[in-house]
């Protein structure tokens, strides 16, 4: 599942609510005599739109929602898969809250949540402030969820931290980067793959897990094209074998130094975001 920044620190769980929780089986969707917000439909393939509140059949973020399966798909060189996600869509946080307290009381609280089932992709959510971030990181789930079978957890949430950015940002998460640079500076935090390699649970995850995801798929994204060509073969592999090494063990072919390699990128995008700051900040008139 996946969170929101805000919201990731114990978790990202990420339900960022939807983080990506597998539930294979262990439990059942609600059925219909269940509070579901199904009083509209709206089917926009692959997704379909369920709400207490009628949607416009063209809003603006539904159809970002559907041009980032496209987005995802050629970034990643992923076959599009016609698998519908069914996105649940409250009016109200108090409506929202009620719900999953009810039905899933021993998920953390988060604004959002995608639910991996045998048979369904589900996202829960409510039409709130940052409904847009919440969908498009839940939904970047259910995409990845239908086109590649069991991704490790990190990189799930990795690639989800990546394309919950607005589209025309390059997936760039700065506030990923900040949180990043100044736990180097604070000699608190160094890359170590071994360690999110080894998680299991996305109740597990803090903050800082969620941002080293990010920041790894980042950089093998959207340095270079060697980097990404690397990363689109691993999941081609994943995607047709059913299982793949870990990313670390093949890690050394794309760069024999991928730690300083990494930390060189994150203070080259802090370094930058600082630059553009001045700068906006100087051309304000007096």
């Amino acid at each position: 599942m996946s969170f929101s920044n805000t919201q990731r620190p114990a978790c990202c769980f990420v339900l960022t609510l939807l983080g990506s929780i597998s539930l294979a089986g262990c439990a059942a969707l609600p059925t219909a005599k269940m509070t579901l917000p199904d009083q509209h439909t709206l089917v926009r393939e692959p997704l379909v739109f369920h709400s207490d509140f009628r949607l416009p059949a063209h809003h603006r973020l539904l159809d970002e929602l559907i041009r980032l399966q496209a987005d995802i798909t050629t970034e990643l060189g992923l076959p599009a898969s016609d698998e519908p996600v069914h996105l649940y869509l409250f009016r109200t946080p108090e409506r929202y809250n009620t719900f999953m307290r009810g039905h899933y009381p021993d998920f953390p609280s988060r604004r959002a949540l995608f639910l991996e089932t045998d048979t369904r992709l589900v996202v829960f959510a409510h039409w709130g402030d940052r409904v847009a971030e919440d969908l498009r990181h839940e939904v970047a789930h259910g995409y990845l969820h239908a086109s590649v079978q069991n991704l490790p957890l990190w990189i799930d949430e990795g690639l989800a931290e990546y394309f919950e950015v607005a589209r025309g940002h390059g997936g760039l998460n700065r506030p990923h980067v900040e949180l990043l640079t100044e736990a180097l500076d604070a000699g608190t935090w160094q890359p170590d793959l071994a360690r999110l390699e080894a998680l299991d649970s996305f109740a597990t995850m803090t903050q800082r897990d969620y941002a080293e995801s990010w920041a790894w798929m980042y950089w093998l994204l959207a340095t270079t094209p060697e980097r990404r060509d690397w990363l689109r073969e691993y999941l081609q592999t994943l995607r047709l074998e059913g299982h793949v090494q870990p990313l670390s063990t093949g890690l050394a072919s794309v760069d024999d130094d991928a730690n300083r390699e990494l930390i060189g990128m994150l203070k080259s995008l802090r370094d930058e975001t600082q630059r553009v700051a001045r700068h906006e900040s100087s051309a304000l008139p007096e």
